[in-house]
């Protein structure tokens, strides 16, 4: 499917496409454009708008019981993955980042600090992309990491090295990752 955003990726723009990859289409293009072209671009081509700050998208930001959501928290509802836990607590770190709440959250601030550096160092949009990626792929594992922790803190503790704890981390983070299309 072909998906379609604003040109000039920022925090959302980026990890939007980073979702739709990972947990709904893994063959999914991405177009970006400037705001006035996407109406257009959708009507002759059924592109899906995200992030597109146009009338009749669905899938941007939101306001609802007067807390502001953005696309990526659209997404997330839209496709039904509000079960993965990992996803949750990124879901809190990527609204704080994109909708001006960086104090709420401290991740926020990296997120920040990768959506403005990356596209500094490359000359287009695909480009930050696949820059910007790893990033969100280390910050997930990094959630999902912080799950285990929790839900098997007596099995970790009697693991003695670094080692066994960080491939016991692994074999679990991999179990939790069978949903992810890759």
């Amino acid at each position: 499917m072909i998906w379609v955003s604003r040109n000039y990726v920022h925090v959302d723009r980026v990890v939007c496409p980073w979702l739709i990859k990972r947990f709904i289409d893994l063959h999914a293009q991405f177009v970006f454009l400037p705001k006035e072209k996407i109406a257009d671009f959708v009507k002759q081509t059924g592109a899906i708008p995200f992030d597109a700050k146009i009338s009749d998208a669905d899938l941007d930001h939101y306001e609802e019981n007067g807390v502001k959501y953005c696309s990526f928290d659209a997404i997330i509802k839209r496709y039904q993955l509000e079960d993965d836990e990992a996803l949750q607590r990124l879901r809190k770190i990527v609204r704080a980042s994109d909708t001006g709440k960086l104090d709420d959250e401290p991740l926020a601030w990296g997120l920040e600090a990768i959506a403005s550096g990356a596209p500094l160092l490359v000359d287009s949009d695909h480009e930050a992309l696949e820059m910007e990626f790893p990033f969100y792929d280390a910050i997930y594992a990094f959630l999902q990491s912080e799950i285990v922790l929790e839900q098997h803190k007596e099995e970790l503790e009697k693991l003695k090295t670094r080692g066994e704890k960080r491939q016991f981390l692994k074999t679990k983070v991999s179990q939790l990752n069978s949903r992810k299309l890759v």
